[in-house]
C-alpha cells in the first residue's frame, strides 16, 4: 500500500513578520491512505527555516513510504513510520493518515487512540499582526471582542523601542485581563532578551517563546531566573535529545513550558511522549501548528485534548489566517476549540 500525494498551497491573507523575515505562503502536500473503503488523511507543509526538511525531501520520503499490512494499534503505527525520522514533517503526515484510517475503522475519534481524552474543549490564543502599533492594537482588540483570552504576536524583527510601543498599544487595547504572549523565534541575543523582557515588565507578559537561539539552552535557563515572564522553549525542542537538558534542574529547568509543533517534531505520538516527560518534571506544554493546513490543525487539536495538563492556551487559531479556507469544526469560537462528535479527525 502506498500513500496518495497531491500538492497544495495556502496564501496568508496578510504576511506575518517574523525574526526570519516575512511569511506569506505555505506549500506542501495532501496525503491520504486509501484501503478497505476507508481514507485516512494528513497534511505536510515543511518549513526548512524552522528546522524541518524541505518540501522536496518530504515528497521523496512520502513516495518511498509503503505498507504491507494495515497497522492495528498506535504502537504499530509508530513502528511503521520509524524509518522517516530524518523527515519529521513527512513522518507526521504519514502518521496522521494511518491514525485517521485506524480511527475510522474503529469508529472513534483519533484522540481516543492517543490516550484518555482529558478535555473536550480548550482555550487557544489569537495570532495578531499589524504594520504599526495602531494596526496591531486593532487586531488585538478584535481578538478580545471575539472571546480570545490570550493574544500572541511575533517580536525581534524590529528595534526594541518599536516593539515596546507596539506591545504597549496592545495592552491598552485589550485591558488587563487578556494575556499577551510574544514569540521571538530565537531572534534575540541573551543580553537583548534580558533588556527587552525587563523593559516590558509593566505590561505583564504571559510568556516569551524562544527568546534566544535554539541551541542556547543555558541562555534560556539564565533568562528563566531573571525574566519577569514565563519562558517557553520552541525551536530548541527540534534539537536531538534536548529535552533532558531542558528539564535538568540546575538549579531549575531551562523553561517553564515547552511548545509542541507535531509537524516539526515528527508526529503526535512523539509529541505526546515529550509532553508527558515535561509534565513529570513539573514543566508545562502547549500545542501550536507550523502554520499548517486544516488536517494538521485538527490533528494538533486532538493532541491538545489528551495532554496531561491544561494550564496553557494552544496556538491553533492559524488556519483562519489563510485565504479561501472555509470554517470547519476546529474553527475557534469564543477563544476555544471543541472536539466534534465524529470519527477520525472530525473534519470534512
Amino acid at each position: 500500500m502506498k500513500l496518495v500525494i497531491s500538492p497544495f498551497s495556502l496564501r496568508l491573507k496578510k504576511p506575518i513578520q517574523t525574526a526570519r523575515g516575512p511569511m506569506d505562503e505555505r506549500v506542501g502536500y495532501r496525503v491520504s491512505l486509501v484501503s478497505q473503503g476507508v481514507t485516512g488523511r494528513g497534511d505536510v507543509m515543511p518549513m526548512a527555516s524552522f528546522g524541518t526538511e524541505t518540501p522536496a525531501a518530504a515528497l521523496a520520503a512520502l513516495e518511498r513510504f509503503t505498507l504491507t499490512t494495515l497497522p492495528e494499534t498506535v504502537e504499530e503505527i509508530a513502528i511503521a513510520v520509524e524509518g522517516m525520522g530524518v523527515t519529521p514533517a513527512a513522518r507526521h503526515a504519514a502518521e496522521c493518515a494511518l491514525l485517521e484510517h485506524l480511527a475510522i475503522r474503529k469508529g472513534v475519534l483519533v484522540a481516543t487512540l492517543l490516550g484518555p481524552v482529558l478535555r473536550s474543549h480548550f482555550a487557544v490564543n489569537a495570532l495578531i499582526e499589524g504594520d504599526d502599533a495602531a494596526g496591531l492594537a486593532a487586531s488585538a482588540e478584535k481578538a478580545a471582542k471575539e472571546g480570545f483570552g490570550v493574544v500572541k504576536t511575533k517580536v525581534a524583527a524590529r528595534p526594541l523601542g518599536v516593539e515596546a510601543q507596539r506591545l504597549l498599544a496592545v495592552r491598552r487595547a485589550v485591558g488587563p485581563s487578556v494575556r499577551i504572549r510574544i514569540d521571538a523565534n530565537g531572534g534575540w541575543s541573551e543580553a537583548t532578551a534580558r533588556s527587552a523582557l525587563r523593559g516590558l515588565e509593566a505590561l505583564g507578559l504571559e510568556v516569551c517563546e524562544q527568546p534566544v537561539s535554539a541551541n542556547d539552552v543555558e541562555g534560556l535557563r539564565r533568562l528563566r531566573h531573571l525574566a519577569p515572564c514565563r519562558i517557553a522553549a520552541d525551536e530548541t525542542m527540534l534539537l536531538s535529545n534536548v529535552l533532558p537538558r531542558l528539564l535538568e534542574k540546575d538549579p531549575r529547568a531551562a523553561a517553564d513550558v515547552i511548545v509542541l509543533k507535531p509537524a516539526a517534531l515528527g508526529g503526535l505520538v512523539r509529541s505526546l511522549a515529550l509532553a508527558q516527560q515535561a509534565h513529570d518534571s513539573g514543566v508545562g506544554a502547549y500545542v501550536t501548528t507550523l502554520m499548517d493546513g486544516p488536517i494538521a490543525r485538527a490533528a494538533a487539536a486532538h493532541l491538545a485534548a489528551v495532554l496531561p495538563s491544561a494550564d496553557w492556551a494552544h496556538g491553533l487559531s492559524t488556519v483562519e489566517l489563510f485565504e479561501g479556507v472555509r470554517p470547519d469544526p476546529f474553527t475557534p469560537m469564543g477563544g476555544e476549540i471543541t472536539l466534534p462528535q465524529a470519527t477520525g479527525w472530525g473534519v470534512p
